[in-house]
């Protein structure tokens, strides 16, 4: 006795698809979750020129990796300000500000994802 099926094909693609929409879905989680973070660390951020908060950035999504916080040029000063140095105390502001909003990250985060997969 021997079956045949038909359709793998297709099968195949629309799955690949799904995939390619689930990596969408991650990415915009990932952005809006990315931007509450971004927010809380402006604020935060010590204003004793303003370009630390101009160089405030949030990332590409790259295999489900976000980066947020300071970009690493023109702002290298930053590690300075939140861990301290030899000579100066730290003025942590961006480890403070994730511990503040995490739970809202969390929250946004699913939401878009809720909504994402309403949409499908």
């Amino acid at each position: 006795m021997s079956m045949k099926f038909t359709g793998l094909e297709t099968l195949q693609k629309q799955l690949k698809q799904l995939e390619n929409i689930g990596d969408q879905i991650v990415a915009k989680a990932l952005r809006a979750g990315a931007e509450v973070l971004r927010q809380e660390i402006i604020k935060r951020a010590p204003r004793h020129t303003g370009n630390l908060i101009e160089k405030i950035i949030v990332s590409k999504v790259v295999e489900g990796h976000i980066d947020i916080g300071p970009e690493v040029k023109g702002s290298f000063y930053a590690r300075f300000l939140e861990y301290g140095t030899s000579k100066m105390p730290a003025q942590p502001f961006i480890e403070p500000a994730f511990l503040v909003v995490k739970d809202k990250i969390q929250a946004v985060m699913a939401e878009v994802v809720q909504q994402e997969l309403k949409h499908l």
